[in-house]
């Protein structure tokens, strides 16, 4: 079973944002792009994926942050960017999502949801 998480943030996240969020996940992690370069995968030194990242995408809507989750996510402005990350259900995994995440909130703003919770 996966662990999902939404970095909902405040700005679009710049190469130098993403690259900072793996670093903060892991140095010494393989990076590889899968599905055409949509998703960006943390792997193991097996080459095993442990998270997934989606590329951003700009939710313009308001109120469709709150039917995409089903749940309200608190104080979440539009425009946001949405980043998808999953964790698999590997031993770290989820840490190592977890501190991506935190990684773009911290440089970009915003929020993370992950399954029923959100933090600032």
């Amino acid at each position: 079973m996966t662990y999902d998480l939404v970095a909902l943030v405040d700005g679009r996240p710049s190469s130098d944002d993403i690259l900072a969020g793996l670093a903060a996940a892991g140095e010494h992690l393989g990076v590889r792009a899968v599905s055409g370069g949509a998703v960006v995968q943390l792997c193991d030194d097996d080459h095993l994926p442990l998270v997934s990242v989606e590329l951003p995408l700009l939710i313009q809507v308001p109120g469709e942050v709150e039917r995409l989750l089903g749940t309200p996510p608190g104080s979440v402005r539009t425009p946001a960017w949405w980043v998808e990350i999953r964790a698999t259900a590997r031993d770290g995994a989820r840490q190592l999502a977890e501190r991506y995440a935190a990684t773009l909130v911290e440089r970009l703003g915003g929020k993370v949801w992950s399954t029923g919770k959100e933090t600032d």
